[in-house]
Protein backbone atom coordinates (compact mmCIF):
# COMPACT_ATOMS: atom_id res chain seq x y z
CA UNK A 1 0.00 0.00 0.00
CA UNK A 2 1.62 3.50 -0.99
CA UNK A 3 0.53 6.34 0.86
CA UNK A 4 1.26 10.05 -0.40
CA UNK A 5 1.13 12.63 2.73
CA UNK A 6 0.02 16.64 2.38
CA UNK A 7 0.29 18.98 4.58
CA UNK A 8 -1.39 22.13 3.80
CA UNK A 9 -2.00 23.68 7.01
CA UNK A 10 -5.38 22.42 7.61
CA UNK A 11 -4.98 19.20 8.27
CA UNK A 12 -3.46 15.57 6.42
CA UNK A 13 -4.86 14.18 3.62
CA UNK A 14 -4.19 10.16 2.15
CA UNK A 15 -4.37 8.87 -0.77
CA UNK A 16 -4.84 5.29 -1.28
CA UNK A 17 -4.03 3.66 -4.21
CA UNK A 18 -7.21 1.67 -6.00
CA UNK A 19 -5.45 -1.53 -6.03
CA UNK A 20 -4.93 -1.36 -2.20
CA UNK A 21 -5.66 -5.27 -0.64
CA UNK A 22 -6.73 -3.36 2.59
CA UNK A 23 -9.70 -5.20 4.26
CA UNK A 24 -12.63 -3.10 5.05
CA UNK A 25 -14.73 -4.03 8.35
CA UNK A 26 -17.42 -6.08 8.15
CA UNK A 27 -20.99 -4.76 7.60
CA UNK A 28 -23.29 -6.41 10.73
CA UNK A 29 -25.98 -8.35 9.38
CA UNK A 30 -29.44 -8.14 11.91
CA UNK A 31 -31.19 -10.90 11.66
CA UNK A 32 -34.51 -11.36 13.70
CA UNK A 33 -35.21 -13.78 16.23
CA UNK A 34 -37.93 -15.08 14.44
CA UNK A 35 -35.67 -15.55 10.99
CA UNK A 36 -33.08 -17.25 13.02
CA UNK A 37 -35.79 -19.67 13.89
CA UNK A 38 -36.99 -20.36 10.78
CA UNK A 39 -33.48 -20.70 8.84
CA UNK A 40 -32.49 -22.74 11.01
CA UNK A 41 -36.19 -25.04 10.94
CA UNK A 42 -35.02 -25.59 7.37
CA UNK A 43 -31.52 -25.96 7.62
CA UNK A 44 -32.41 -29.16 10.16
CA UNK A 45 -35.09 -30.52 7.49
CA UNK A 46 -32.90 -29.87 4.57
CA UNK A 47 -30.23 -32.11 6.21
CA UNK A 48 -32.48 -34.45 7.51
CA UNK A 49 -33.67 -35.44 4.20
CA UNK A 50 -29.93 -35.18 2.53
CA UNK A 51 -29.46 -38.12 5.41
CA UNK A 52 -32.43 -40.43 4.57
CA UNK A 53 -32.09 -40.43 0.84
CA UNK A 54 -29.00 -42.06 0.40
CA UNK A 55 -29.98 -44.88 3.42
CA UNK A 56 -33.35 -45.28 1.26
CA UNK A 57 -31.55 -45.96 -1.62
CA UNK A 58 -29.21 -48.51 0.17
CA UNK A 59 -32.44 -49.76 1.84
CA UNK A 60 -33.53 -50.31 -2.19
CA UNK A 61 -30.48 -51.60 -3.65
CA UNK A 62 -29.70 -54.03 -0.50
CA UNK A 63 -33.64 -55.56 -1.00
CA UNK A 64 -33.04 -55.90 -4.99
CA UNK A 65 -30.06 -57.89 -4.05
CA UNK A 66 -31.23 -59.88 -1.23
CA UNK A 67 -34.32 -60.84 -4.12
CA UNK A 68 -32.01 -61.61 -6.48
CA UNK A 69 -30.03 -63.91 -4.27
CA UNK A 70 -32.95 -65.55 -2.48
CA UNK A 71 -34.91 -66.38 -5.67
CA UNK A 72 -35.26 -69.87 -6.82
CA UNK A 73 -34.40 -69.26 -10.01
CA UNK A 74 -31.66 -67.18 -10.00
CA UNK A 75 -30.03 -69.68 -7.63
CA UNK A 76 -30.70 -72.33 -9.74
CA UNK A 77 -28.57 -70.86 -12.84
CA UNK A 78 -26.06 -70.04 -10.56
CA UNK A 79 -25.75 -73.43 -9.46
CA UNK A 80 -26.19 -75.00 -13.25
CA UNK A 81 -23.28 -72.42 -14.68
CA UNK A 82 -21.13 -73.64 -11.47
CA UNK A 83 -21.82 -77.55 -12.70
CA UNK A 84 -21.49 -76.78 -16.15
CA UNK A 85 -17.82 -75.50 -15.78
CA UNK A 86 -17.15 -78.55 -14.35
CA UNK A 87 -18.80 -80.89 -16.81
CA UNK A 88 -16.60 -79.19 -19.65
CA UNK A 89 -13.64 -80.43 -18.31
CA UNK A 90 -14.88 -84.49 -19.04
CA UNK A 91 -14.74 -85.91 -22.28
CA UNK A 92 -17.03 -87.86 -23.56
CA UNK A 93 -17.59 -91.66 -23.88
CA UNK A 94 -20.59 -93.12 -25.38
CA UNK A 95 -20.66 -97.39 -24.88
CA UNK A 96 -23.41 -99.16 -24.58
CA UNK A 97 -26.12 -100.89 -25.71
CA UNK A 98 -28.11 -98.07 -27.34
CA UNK A 99 -24.55 -97.01 -28.83
CA UNK A 100 -24.51 -100.23 -30.53
CA UNK A 101 -28.04 -100.17 -31.15
CA UNK A 102 -27.97 -97.33 -33.13
CA UNK A 103 -25.03 -98.38 -35.22
CA UNK A 104 -26.73 -101.64 -36.51
CA UNK A 105 -29.76 -99.28 -37.84
CA UNK A 106 -27.90 -96.64 -39.17
CA UNK A 107 -26.32 -99.04 -41.51
CA UNK A 108 -27.92 -101.53 -43.48
CA UNK A 109 -30.29 -103.60 -41.45
CA UNK A 110 -27.99 -106.53 -40.53
CA UNK A 111 -29.99 -109.70 -39.31
CA UNK A 112 -27.07 -111.39 -37.98
CA UNK A 113 -25.31 -108.93 -36.28
CA UNK A 114 -28.81 -107.81 -34.66
CA UNK A 115 -30.20 -111.11 -33.62
CA UNK A 116 -25.98 -111.67 -32.02
CA UNK A 117 -27.22 -108.10 -30.09
CA UNK A 118 -30.18 -109.54 -28.70
CA UNK A 119 -28.95 -112.80 -27.49
CA UNK A 120 -25.80 -110.97 -25.33
CA UNK A 121 -28.87 -109.01 -24.40
CA UNK A 122 -31.65 -111.86 -23.35
CA UNK A 123 -28.45 -113.53 -21.46
CA UNK A 124 -28.37 -110.56 -18.88
CA UNK A 125 -30.79 -112.12 -15.89
CA UNK A 126 -31.82 -108.28 -15.26
CA UNK A 127 -32.91 -108.14 -19.27
CA UNK A 128 -34.42 -111.53 -18.68
CA UNK A 129 -36.44 -110.23 -15.99
CA UNK A 130 -37.53 -107.20 -18.06
CA UNK A 131 -38.54 -109.04 -21.12
CA UNK A 132 -40.73 -110.96 -18.68
CA UNK A 133 -42.01 -108.14 -17.31
CA UNK A 134 -42.99 -106.67 -20.39
CA UNK A 135 -44.58 -109.88 -21.47
CA UNK A 136 -46.89 -109.81 -18.37
CA UNK A 137 -48.05 -106.12 -18.74
CA UNK A 138 -48.19 -106.29 -22.71
CA UNK A 139 -50.76 -109.45 -22.00
CA UNK A 140 -52.59 -107.81 -18.79
CA UNK A 141 -53.03 -104.55 -20.81
CA UNK A 142 -54.50 -105.91 -23.87
CA UNK A 143 -56.91 -108.05 -21.91
CA UNK A 144 -58.18 -105.05 -20.06
CA UNK A 145 -57.94 -103.11 -23.28
CA UNK A 146 -60.29 -105.62 -24.51
CA UNK A 147 -62.56 -105.52 -21.56
CA UNK A 148 -62.76 -101.76 -21.17
CA UNK A 149 -64.10 -101.50 -25.19
CA UNK A 150 -66.42 -104.48 -25.48
CA UNK A 151 -64.79 -106.54 -27.41
CA UNK A 152 -64.76 -109.69 -25.17
CA UNK A 153 -68.76 -109.38 -24.17
CA UNK A 154 -69.52 -112.57 -26.53
CA UNK A 155 -67.42 -114.24 -24.07
CA UNK A 156 -68.01 -112.30 -20.62
CA UNK A 157 -71.84 -111.51 -21.40
CA UNK A 158 -72.33 -110.85 -17.65
CA UNK A 159 -72.07 -106.99 -16.42
CA UNK A 160 -69.97 -108.90 -13.09
CA UNK A 161 -67.51 -110.68 -14.71
CA UNK A 162 -66.43 -108.25 -17.11
CA UNK A 163 -65.77 -106.08 -13.86
CA UNK A 164 -63.80 -109.16 -12.55
CA UNK A 165 -62.01 -109.41 -15.17
CA UNK A 166 -61.08 -105.79 -15.05
CA UNK A 167 -60.62 -105.13 -11.88
CA UNK A 168 -58.62 -108.36 -11.99
CA UNK A 169 -56.06 -107.27 -14.81
CA UNK A 170 -55.89 -103.66 -13.27
CA UNK A 171 -54.58 -104.61 -9.91
CA UNK A 172 -52.03 -107.03 -11.95
CA UNK A 173 -50.83 -103.72 -13.92
CA UNK A 174 -51.05 -101.77 -11.00
CA UNK A 175 -48.61 -104.74 -8.82
CA UNK A 176 -46.63 -104.61 -12.06
CA UNK A 177 -45.67 -100.90 -11.93
CA UNK A 178 -45.64 -99.95 -8.99
CA UNK A 179 -43.01 -103.00 -8.65
CA UNK A 180 -40.97 -102.17 -11.00
CA UNK A 181 -40.82 -98.43 -9.21
CA UNK A 182 -39.42 -100.20 -5.87
CA UNK A 183 -36.86 -101.60 -8.79
CA UNK A 184 -35.71 -98.01 -9.97
CA UNK A 185 -36.76 -95.98 -7.67
CA UNK A 186 -33.53 -96.39 -5.07
CA UNK A 187 -31.26 -96.28 -8.73
CA UNK A 188 -32.78 -92.23 -9.34
CA UNK A 189 -31.99 -91.49 -5.48
CA UNK A 190 -28.60 -92.46 -6.36
CA UNK A 191 -28.53 -90.50 -9.39
CA UNK A 192 -29.68 -87.51 -7.26
CA UNK A 193 -26.63 -87.74 -4.74
CA UNK A 194 -24.75 -88.13 -8.26
CA UNK A 195 -26.35 -84.93 -9.45
CA UNK A 196 -25.65 -82.93 -6.29
CA UNK A 197 -22.02 -84.08 -5.99
CA UNK A 198 -21.11 -83.77 -9.21
CA UNK A 199 -17.61 -85.12 -9.75
CA UNK A 200 -15.92 -86.49 -12.71
CA UNK A 201 -16.32 -90.21 -12.59
CA UNK A 202 -20.15 -89.11 -11.43
CA UNK A 203 -20.37 -87.14 -15.20
CA UNK A 204 -19.39 -90.28 -17.00
CA UNK A 205 -21.67 -92.56 -15.45
CA UNK A 206 -24.79 -89.91 -15.61
CA UNK A 207 -24.01 -89.19 -19.63
CA UNK A 208 -24.24 -92.43 -20.32
CA UNK A 209 -27.91 -93.07 -18.82
CA UNK A 210 -29.05 -89.50 -19.37
CA UNK A 211 -27.90 -88.04 -22.37
CA UNK A 212 -27.78 -88.66 -26.32
CA UNK A 213 -25.23 -91.14 -26.83
CA UNK A 214 -23.50 -90.64 -23.77
CA UNK A 215 -22.02 -86.71 -24.67
CA UNK A 216 -21.55 -83.67 -23.28
CA UNK A 217 -24.45 -81.24 -24.44
CA UNK A 218 -24.77 -77.55 -22.79
CA UNK A 219 -26.15 -77.15 -19.38
CA UNK A 220 -26.46 -81.12 -19.03
CA UNK A 221 -26.62 -80.83 -15.43
CA UNK A 222 -29.68 -78.63 -15.47
CA UNK A 223 -30.82 -81.04 -18.30
CA UNK A 224 -30.37 -84.30 -16.30
CA UNK A 225 -31.43 -82.28 -12.95
CA UNK A 226 -35.33 -82.16 -14.72
CA UNK A 227 -35.12 -85.91 -15.92
CA UNK A 228 -34.27 -87.33 -12.69
CA UNK A 229 -37.13 -84.85 -11.33
CA UNK A 230 -39.56 -86.32 -13.48
CA UNK A 231 -38.42 -89.76 -12.70
CA UNK A 232 -39.20 -89.22 -9.04
CA UNK A 233 -42.42 -87.60 -9.80
CA UNK A 234 -43.22 -90.68 -11.64
CA UNK A 235 -42.31 -92.79 -8.62
CA UNK A 236 -44.76 -90.88 -5.86
CA UNK A 237 -47.76 -91.01 -8.49
CA UNK A 238 -47.33 -94.85 -8.86
CA UNK A 239 -47.32 -95.03 -5.24
CA UNK A 240 -50.17 -92.77 -4.85
CA UNK A 241 -51.98 -95.45 -7.64
CA UNK A 242 -51.67 -98.18 -5.70
CA UNK A 243 -52.25 -96.91 -2.05
CA UNK A 244 -55.67 -95.67 -4.24
CA UNK A 245 -56.49 -98.97 -6.30
CA UNK A 246 -55.62 -101.21 -2.72
CA UNK A 247 -57.33 -98.94 0.36
CA UNK A 248 -60.47 -98.55 -2.05
CA UNK A 249 -63.19 -100.76 -3.71
CA UNK A 250 -63.77 -100.23 -7.29
CA UNK A 251 -66.87 -98.76 -6.59
CA UNK A 252 -65.55 -96.32 -3.70
CA UNK A 253 -62.64 -95.35 -6.01
CA UNK A 254 -61.93 -91.37 -6.56
CA UNK A 255 -62.19 -91.21 -10.14
CA UNK A 256 -60.22 -87.89 -9.73
CA UNK A 257 -57.60 -89.11 -8.09
CA UNK A 258 -57.12 -92.04 -10.15
CA UNK A 259 -57.19 -90.02 -12.88
CA UNK A 260 -54.30 -87.09 -11.57
CA UNK A 261 -52.45 -90.71 -10.67
CA UNK A 262 -52.84 -91.94 -13.67
CA UNK A 263 -51.86 -89.06 -15.61
CA UNK A 264 -48.90 -88.14 -13.64
CA UNK A 265 -47.34 -91.35 -13.79
CA UNK A 266 -47.43 -92.20 -17.56
CA UNK A 267 -46.82 -88.53 -18.61
CA UNK A 268 -43.57 -87.97 -16.31
CA UNK A 269 -41.20 -90.88 -17.37
CA UNK A 270 -43.19 -89.94 -21.41
CA UNK A 271 -41.78 -86.27 -20.80
CA UNK A 272 -38.52 -87.17 -19.40
CA UNK A 273 -37.69 -89.75 -21.93
CA UNK A 274 -38.25 -87.14 -25.12
CA UNK A 275 -36.57 -84.58 -23.16
CA UNK A 276 -33.38 -86.57 -22.72
CA UNK A 277 -33.23 -87.74 -26.11
CA UNK A 278 -34.11 -83.60 -27.62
Amino acid sequence: MKMVSTDNGKGKEEIVEPNSNKIKDPVPLHISTSQRGLLSKENHQKSFQDNRIPSKARFFKFGYASVNLASPSAKFRQIAQEKDEISRSVPSSGHGFRQQLSGVFSRKLDWGSLWKLCKEWIRDPMNMALFVWITCVAVSGAILFLVMTGMLNSALPSKSQRDAWFEVNNQILNALFTLMCLYQHPKRFYHLALLFRWRPEDISKLRKVYCKNGTYKPHEWAHMMVVVVLLHVNCFAQYALCGLNLGYKRSERPAIGVGICISFAIGAPALAGVYSIS
